[in-house]
């Protein structure tokens, strides 16, 4: 379900009505899978790859891509580590993109693969390596690859839908309507992504309490409009019970509720919220969005690289980018303030990017 634009959003914690079956049931679930061990960190990669598998298969006509995608892993794996060799990662782009402007103060290959490191290890960050880059499985290549073909949202017109929200009927207090137990992705959700997955933390940042928050509905219900008028054609208005998170979990939760380890259709799934018990037992992102930053220098690249790819020209882009950039650096908001709206622009050309990956052969590479 989609939460409207005119919807009235509740200031009401939504454990002022928790306590009922319906709640109790579901944190009653989560705390078994937590307490039978089925909530570790690999549990948790294993159940989202097969998720994502089953995904990329239906959006791309069967399940052919996936094995093609693994081909393409076993194609640039290091036969002596087992893992992907950066190298030979490194190595195809930069032949592939030979004839690409973004220049040689970076090498757009290297920032490719920054942004496969990190889709790899999503929803948790990489793992911190005294020397060298984590080492990417052909379980972690494949789940990068995916959520880099797989956008936030189906889109229309060139422009993302809007989150549509999973849920579950219910009733919290004297309110009759809908749980929530998976939140929607929009495109917002796509650029907090690429801009973790291309961002350092900023040693300059003393704000270190920071905490950026993402409003994330819990339970909504239609009743009569509050304004008096009575539409005749939507006499209803949606009320919906919002809470803030923490942009560092946030993901975290999602990909939980995404990927119960026992799904029940009988009883339905747990509620997202009853998930957030798991949280002290997991990995936990420890940089806030407000203190990461990006090199201006790296993301004129990425621009200039999707616009080759796109055959858009981006100039306009690029010149916002290098104004609110003037520093060597952007953040997270001056990120949002001028990507904001070309997000699809970037989703589509990451998308073309790697879509190589889909082809049984990427060709001849050095190990």
């Amino acid at each position: 379900m989609e939460v409207q634009p005119d919807c009235i959003f509740i200031s009401d914690s939504f454990e002022k009505y928790a306590n009922n079956d319906r709640c109790r049931v579901s944190k009653e679930r989560v705390k078994d899978f937590l307490d039978r061990g089925l909530m570790t960190q690999d549990g948790v990669y294993q159940r989202y790859t097969e998720t994502l598998s089953t995904k990329l298969s239906s959006a791309y006509g069967g399940p052919s891509i996936v094995e093609n995608i693994r081909q393409s892993f076993q194609q640039l794996r290091d036969p002596t580590t087992g893992y992907l060799s950066p190298i030979a990662f490194k190595h195809l782009f930069a032949e592939r993109l030979s004839d690409s402007e973004v220049g040689t103060s970076l090498d757009a290959s290297a920032l490719l693969l920054d942004i496969l490191i990190s889709h790899a290890f999503y929803p948790f960050s990489p793992p911190h390596v005294d020397s060298g880059l984590p080492q990417i499985d052909e379980n972690a290549f494949l789940r990068a690859v995916s959520l880099l073909l797989l956008t936030p949202a189906r889109r229309i017109k060139s422009k993302f839908k809007p989150a549509v929200h999973r849920m579950y009927g219910g009733t919290w207090g004297p309110h009759r309507g809908w749980y929530v137990s998976v939140r929607g992705k929009d495109a917002s959700d796509f650029r907090r992504r690429l801009f973790r997955s291309i961002a350092t933390p900023d040693s300059s940042n003393t704000n270190t309490s920071s905490i950026t928050t993402i409003p994330v509905p819990r339970f909504e219900w239609l009743g009569l409009r509050e304004d008096g008028s009575d539409p005749e054609d939507d006499p209803t208005q949606q009320f919906v019970v919002v809470e803030d998170e923490a942009e560092a979990s946030i993901d975290i939760l999602d990909v939980l509720s995404e990927t119960p380890p026992e799904a029940d259709t009988l009883t339905m799934n747990p509620f997202r919220e009853s998930y957030r018990m798991v949280l002290p037992s997991l990995p936990q992102r420890t940089d806030d969005l407000s203190s990461l930053y990006i090199s201006t220098t790296k993301l004129v690249a990425l621009l200039k690289l999707i616009q080759q790819i796109q055959r858009e020209n981006t100039e306009n882009l690029v010149s916002r980018v290098e104004e609110v950039g003037g520093n060597g650096k952007v953040g997270w908001e001056g990120f949002e303030t001028v990507i904001s709206e070309h997000s699809e622009l970037l989703a589509d050309g990451l998308t073309t990017i790697f879509r190589l990956f889909t082809k049984a052969e990427v060709g001849n590479v050095p190990k």
